[in-house]
């Protein structure tokens, strides 16, 4: 049960926040923006993938899972819903909200946007928690017609490196 748990939570709060970018081409370090058309090709039902995250009791092994996901687009928002073959119990739905100036996913701040052939990559910034200690997140979107991924790199507060807590993996 507190795998599943585990899971949910990761799922959530990778979600909880959010990113944007702006222009087209090569890396912007300044006013990154997304649109709703850069998360478009998510939409649909056929993605199929992992979950990778790091295992509380044991700190050092990662626990991979493996996830589908579909993507509905509502407007300026995209719901996720995650399904869990092996731990039904953590399937759940969650909102990626593209702010009005297209700056914020959720409460996440946008600070790059590169694009490369058919990738998009957006990384994304928030202040968080991570096992009850105030740190800064830092999330990799990569989206193309095919491939989907999300990497969750935590920096806990007073500490100079960053560790990955998890990342999702999807293609179709």
């Amino acid at each position: 049960m507190k795998r599943s748990s585990t899971v949910c939570l990761a799922a959530l709060a990778l979600v909880a926040c959010g990113n944007a970018s702006g222009g087209s081409g090569g890396e912007h370090d300044f006013a990154a923006k997304v649109r709703p058309a850069d998360l478009a090709p998510l939409v649909g039902d056929d993605w199929k993938g992992t979950l990778t995250y790091l295992n509380d009791d044991v700190p050092t092994e990662d626990v991979t899972l493996p996830v589908d996901l579909a993507v509905a687009q509502n407007g300026d928002t995209f719901e996720l819903y995650f399904d869990y073959p092996e731990e039904p119990a953590a399937n759940g739905r969650a909102e990626v909200s593209i702010s009005e100036d297209g700056r914020m996913l959720n409460d996440e701040t946008v600070k790059r946007r590169m694009e490369e052939d058919e990738t998009l990559t957006l990384v994304t910034e928030a202040a968080c928690t991570d096992s009850g200690v105030d740190a800064t997140c830092e999330y990799t979107y990569d989206v193309s017609p095919s491939a989907f991924s999300i990497r969750k790199m935590v920096t806990l507060d007073g500490e100079p490196d960053a560790f990955r807590r998890n990342h999702y993996s999807f293609t179709r």
